[in-house]
């Protein structure tokens, strides 16, 4: 299961990255369309493109898992990430330009290339973001579809909102784990795993009154199931009832110690 979300994750990257390449390529945005041919294009993009969206991966992720802008929305913090990204990326795109076309360095200067740079970073990080939304937003409505009878109307009502948006194979099981995953939150239940776009605050909120505790800045674990706290050589980790263990950071050691005392099991 686990296999198959991180496949559905990767599949969707591939098809953001290959349609903003295929758009570069054929417009040719920032005159690369009068100074190269097509196939100087397709290398020029295929290269800034791969190379600027790793660093837009790294810079994103920390800005998504930051605590200090866990309460703006995921639009501004995705443009906070790809604006620091910009200063490798804007380095990289001067590269391929002195490769490709050396005469237009005369007219390029540092800060515009880190502006196009940055909104280039907006604009692909924006349409995964887009197309994640909308496959969620297809299964919300196909919950909604779903026929309701007057006796399980009381069971909905307390359904954490979480598992709501999750699949309907998912529903009935009880929330295990939870771990950030570049832009996504893994949610481990009982009854297997998927990737949901938005950030591990965001999906805590969620939870509606499940127990549990936060064990580092990028792992959730539910009281339920957190079975013994243990240490690694220097790491501690939590080992939960399912096999898995989960980190365990300095920061979140006390809470995750008084979720196993109230359990009696510290």
């Amino acid at each position: 299961m686990r296999e198959n979300t991180g496949q559905n994750t990767r599949d969707r990257r591939i098809v953001v990255f290959g349609v903003a390449i295929f758009i570069c390529v054929f417009l040719g945005p920032f005159g690369t369309g009068d100074d190269l041919n097509l196939w100087d294009r397709v290398a020029f993009w295929t290269v800034a493109i791969s190379t600027v969206g790793i660093f837009m991966e790294i810079c994103i992720l920390a800005t998504l898992e930051s605590k200090w802008l866990v309460k703006l929305p995921s639009l501004i913090i995705i443009a906070i990430g790809s604006a620091i990204a910009g200063f490798p990326g804007a380095s990289v795109v001067i590269t391929l330009n002195k490769i490709f076309r050396p005469e237009h360095l005369e007219d390029s200067q540092f800060p515009e290339l880190w502006l196009k740079v940055t909104i280039m970073g907006v604009l692909i990080a924006g349409l995964e973001l887009l197309i994640s939304a909308r496959n969620q937003t297809a299964q919300e409505e196909a919950t909604n579809r779903e026929p309701k009878d007057g006796a399980d109307k009381p069971a909905i009502l307390k359904t954490p909102r979480l598992l709501q948006r999750l699949p309907a194979r998912l529903r009935e099981g009880q929330v295990i784990s939870m771990s950030m995953q570049d832009h996504y939150v893994e949610v481990t239940t009982t009854k297997g795993s998927e990737m949901i776009l938005m950030r591990l605050s965001d999906a805590m909120d969620l939870l509606d009154g499940i127990e549990g505790a936060q064990t580092h800045r990028s792992h959730w674990a539910a009281s339920a199931h957190a079975d013994t706290l243990s240490r690694a050589g220097r790491r501690h980790e939590l080992k939960l009832k399912d096999g898995r263990s989960v980190p365990v950071s300095s920061s979140y050691r006390d809470a995750v110690e008084r979720m196993l005392n109230e359990k009696g099991q510290a």
